[in-house]
C-alpha cells in the first residue's frame, strides 16, 4: 500500500477537493482507495464523536467502509491543547494515527492522507505534517493556493526546503490551484519550467472557476442557523458573490447589476434595498438582526425564485461567518464535483503522478 500525503502551505488552498478528485479518478483506474486525515483542527460533533467534517464528506462520497470518526484520528480541541500545557496528556497521538492508518489502508492501493493547512501546524503536539509524512514514509504531494507568482514560487521551494532536510526527501511535487484565468499563460510558461528547473515536479496549473468558490442556499442556512422565510426548495442554488446592502438605493442598484448570481446581506427592515436586489441577478437574500421583511418582498422573492434568510445576527457579524468559509472549495454539490472532475482530468498530468507513485 503506497500512503500519498497531501498538504499545503496555507488555507484554503482545495486540499480536500484534490483528495476527493484524485482518489475519484484512482478508483475509476481501478484502484483501491483509502482516505486518512490523520490532524484536524476543526471538531465537529456527529453522535457524540468528535470527527473532522470533510473527512466525513470525502468518506461518503468515496464510499469507503469506515466510520467518519475512524478517518480522522487526531482531532485537536481547546480541551486536548488545555491538557498539554498541563502536563496532563497521556495520548500517545502518533501512535493513535498509526492505528488508523493500519485500519483504513488495509487492502488498499493507495491511501490518500490529508495533511495540515500550513507546515506549522501541529507543532505544539508533535504532529506536524512533516513529522507524519516521515512516520509513515508518504510520498508528500504539496498543494499551492495561487495568491501571486512569488507567493508561489516561494511556497513550492520553501515546502521542498522543509522536506528535504529529512533523512529521506519524501516531497514528490507540486499542484498549484486556483490560477485566476489573467495569471495562467504566466503560471505554465514561467512558474512551471522555473521549478521544475530547481527540481520540483509541478503535476497541474488548475485555474480558478468562480463557479467551485460558491457558495450553496443550504450551506447559508447551516452557517447561519437562518430561518428560511421562503418556501420553494433552493437549498442547491448557488452563489458565487456576496454584496452587503448598506447603502442608499441610488448607490445600490448600479453595484447590484454588475455582479451576477449573488447573495444580498441587509437589514431585515431595509424593504428598499430588499427590492433592489430582488430586481437583479440574486440568489439569496440574508436579512440580519431578526427582523423580519414585509409580505411583499417575500411573495416577490419567491415569484423570483430567490430564497429569504432570516438570521439573529447583525450585518457585520454576519459577513464575517460567511467570510470564513466563502471562497473554499466545497464540494457539496453534484454539479460542483463533477465540475472539478472535469477540470483535473483537463489540468491534471494524472499519468505522471501515477509514474511516480509507481502505482
Amino acid at each position: 500500500m503506497r500512503p500519498l500525503y497531501v498538504s499545503s502551505i496555507s488555507t484554503f488552498s482545495g486540499k480536500t477537493a484534490i483528495c476527493l478528485g484524485l482518489g475519484l479518478r484512482m478508483q475509476e483506474s481501478g484502484f483501491k482507495v483509502g482516505y486518512l486525515k490523520p490532524v484536524s483542527t476543526q471538531p465537529w460533533h456527529l453522535d457524540g464523536k468528535i470527527l473532522d467534517q470533510d473527512a466525513d464528506f470525502v468518506r461518503r462520497i468515496l464510499s469507503l467502509e469506515q466510520e467518519a470518526w475512524e478517518l480522522s484520528p487526531v482531532v485537536i480541541t481547546d480541551q486536548l491543547l488545555d491538557q498539554l500545557m498541563k502536563g496532563e496528556l497521556d495520548r500517545d497521538l502518533i501512535g493513535d494515527i498509526r492505528a488508523a492508518y493500519d485500519k483504513v489502508g488495509h487492502s488498499k492501493d493507495i491511501l490518500i492522507m490529508e495533511g495540515g493547512a500550513n507546515l506549522r501546524e501541529g507543532t505544539a503536539l508533535g504532529v506536524r505534517s512533516v513529522e507524519v509524512a516521515r512516520e509513515f514514509d508518504a510520498s508528500v504531494l504539496m498543494v499551492i493556493r495561487w495568491e501571486n507568482m512569488l507567493s508561489a514560487v516561494d511556497g513550492a521551494l520553501n515546502a521542498k526546503h522543509r522536506y528535504a532536510q529529512m533523512e529521506k526527501d519524501l516531497m514528490v511535487g507540486v499542484i498549484i490551484n486556483n490560477v485566476p484565468e489573467h495569471y495562467e499563460a504566466i503560471a505554465r510558461e514561467s512558474v512551471v519550467p522555473f521549478l521544475e528547473s530547481r527540481g520540483v515536479p509541478v503535476f497541474g496549473v488548475i485555474p480558478q472557476r468562480k463557479q467551485l468558490m460558491a457558495i450553496s442556499v443550504g450551506e447559508l442556512v447551516e452557517i447561519l442557523s437562518a430561518e428560511v422565510l421562503t418556501h420553494t426548495d433552493k437549498s442547491d442554488e448557488l452563489a458565487e458573490n456576496l454584496l452587503v446592502g448598506a447603502m442608499s438605493v441610488d448607490q445600490a442598484l448600479p453595484r447590484f447589476r454588475r455582479y451576477i448570481n449573488k447573495a444580498v446581506i441587509t437589514g431585515g427592515d431595509r424593504s428598499d434595498i430588499q427590492l433592489a436586489a430582488l430586481e437583479t441577478s440574486t440568489v439569496v437574500l440574508i436579512l440580519t438582526g431578526n427582523l423580519r421583511p414585509s409580505p411583499a418582498v417575500v411573495a416577490q422573492a419567491e415569484d423570483a425564485g430567490v430564497a429569504v434568510l432570516l438570521v439573529p445576527t447583525d450585518t457585520m457579524t454576519t459577513v464575517e461567518a460567511i467570510e470564513e468559509v466563502f471562497g473554499k472549495t466545497r464540494l457539496g454539490q453534484a454539479e460542483k464535483l463533477n465540475r472539478f472532475q472535469a477540470l483535473l482530468a483537463e489540468h491534471l498530468n494524472y499519468d505522471r503522478l501515477i509514474k511516480v507513485l509507481e502505482l
